[in-house]
């Protein structure tokens, strides 16, 4: 790849400090390869920066928030999943309250799965409060200066109203990257994450996320289709979109 025009942009030691940080955010349902991307996307500006701290990015996510719970406060189906011992958790049936989050069979509503689990993710009140709190924290390092990759499936609108404020009142340049995949391919990735660890995604997470996490008119700067595009290729279409739109310039 030609990285000539990185020369003279925000990777430059001569760089304004003054001017504000890169946000970019990516949006897509969980299993659409966005976790796998943004890993690749830091990766890249880390090696084009070499060592510039001006062109490194810091990378949060929406999944951080499950370092944030006791493994207490976990719901049973997730620990199920994973083949765990559900007789320590504080929930004691499905949706009794107790647990940080649940997962909500959406299939009476859509009706579209052929009978086929369609589950939406719900926080309860105390975790949502945890995840404003997060939102809030990537306000601050952009604040801060840092410049950050934020890896999130904004399934709720309420979730997407938060994160939005939150970078526009950071006065950071935004630039927002849509990820999606196709549905079979989504349920197969799905299928292969039941690894026993935290990775581990209950099936039909995937198909309700992907519906719901582009159902906000959200604008995107840029569509990345992970089962068409090779993620080094896709790297590559970010950073010269990035680049096109001025995002990498003085």
């Amino acid at each position: 790849m030609d990285v000539e025009f990185l020369k003279g942009s925000f990777m430059n030691p001569e760089f304004d400090e003054a001017m504000p940080p890169i946000a970019i955010l990516i949006n897509g349902g969980s299993s659409s390869g966005k976790s796998t991307l943004c890993r690749a996307l830091q990766a890249r500006f880390s090696e084009l920066a070499s060592g510039e701290p001006r062109g490194l990015f810091a990378s949060v996510a929406f999944d951080d928030i499950l370092l944030k719970f006791c493994t207490k406060m976990y719901p049973i189906s997730f620990v199920s999943a994973q083949g765990g011992d559900t007789s320590k958790l504080a929930s004691k049936v499905f949706n009794d309250g107790l647990a940080a989050w649940e997962y909500i069979d959406d299939r009476l509503v859509t009706d579209e799965n052929n009978g086929k689990p369609s589950l939406r993710l719900e926080l309860s009140h105390w975790a949502h409060r945890i995840l404003q709190g997060m939102h809030q924290s990537w306000g601050m390092h952009l604040q801060l200066g840092t410049n950050l990759i934020i890896d999130h499936f904004l399934q709720n609108e309420e979730w997407y109203t938060e994160v939005m404020s939150v970078l526009g009142e950071s006065g950071a340049r935004v630039f927002a990257i849509g990820v999606f995949c196709a549905v079979d391919e989504m349920e197969r990735r799905e299928a292969d994450r039941g690894d026993g660890g935290l990775e581990v995604r209950p099936l039909g997470l995937a198909r309700r996320s992907a519906d719901l996490c582009h159902s906000h008119d959200m604008k995107y700067d840029i569509v990345i289709n992970t089962d068409q595009q090779d993620t080094d290729d896709a790297v590559d279409m970010i950073i010269n979109a990035m680049d096109r739109a001025g995002i990498l310039k003085r």
